[in-house]
């Protein structure tokens, strides 16, 4: 096993659209109200200045496969159906959590104890657009710097999802990443804390299954009624 590796990730943008689509918001049929454009125009400069996005990530070794199970080495498992089928041939994972830091967190619980609900809302979908872009940016950088080696990479995984509910294996993961030094850690849920965070792995290898351009949204049963299945 390698040491992990931090990466600090530049600010991404978020358009106000991606904070509605984070909201579940549907403007569609008429334009939202001047005053709620306004209120998260405003919202979106103030998260801009609380986000500090970074990555942690690590190669682990790839061991074998069982039923419904991939086997990493020092005997740890993931437990997923979709992982064998994915990730089954891979010849490592790639572990990686990305988060934008606790500072928006802190807002968020300032704007609810004033009573604040509307900019608590906006503020919480501005940091769930930025932690989206954020892991999709700490991703693909991983990818580009294995298929500069010549080697292929499956979509990312996480456990939460409808593929894999097993949040048991996020404490696989954390034993991993050692992510407590960017200040992550999983509460008695294994949940990760600061809450706009996410975890996500990634077989790499030489012969993997082609899933023609497929994500892990396919195979989630929320399909495209998330609201976030656009965001990123």
């Amino acid at each position: 096993m390698r040491e992990p590796v931090i990466w600090e990730i530049p600010l991404p943008e978020i358009t106000l659209d991606e904070v509605f689509q984070a909201e579940g918001a549907n403007y569609s049929q008429r334009p939202p109200h001047p005053r709620t454009v306004k209120l998260h125009q405003q919202i979106i400069e103030e998260a801009a200045s609380l986000v500090r996005p970074t990555a942690i990530w690590v190669e682990v070794d790839v061991k074998g496969t069982g039923v419904g199970e991939l086997i990493l080495e020092d005997g740890f498992k993931l437990t997923s159906n979709l992982l064998p089928n994915v990730a089954g041939t891979a010849e490592k994972m790639l572990l990686i959590s990305t988060t934008i830091g606790s500072a928006i967190e802190d807002r968020l619980t300032e704007y609810k104890e004033a009573g604040k609900m509307s900019e608590a809302f906006a503020l919480d979908a501005c940091a769930t657009a930025y932690v989206a872009k954020a892991g999709t940016i700490a991703m693909s950088r991983v990818e580009e710097a294995y298929h500069r080696k010549g080697l292929k990479t499956t979509f990312p995984m996480g456990p939460g999802h409808s593929y894999w509910k097993g949040l048991e294996d996020m404490q696989v993961i954390f034993h991993f990443l050692r992510a407590e030094r960017i200040g992550l850690h999983l509460n008695d849920s294994n949940l990760i804390v600061p809450r706009k965070s996410v975890a996500m792995v990634m077989g790499v290898g030489h012969n993997l299954p082609d899933f023609k351009g497929k994500t892990h949204c396919h195979f989630c049963s929320l399909q495209k009624t998330c609201p976030m299945s656009q965001a990123v």
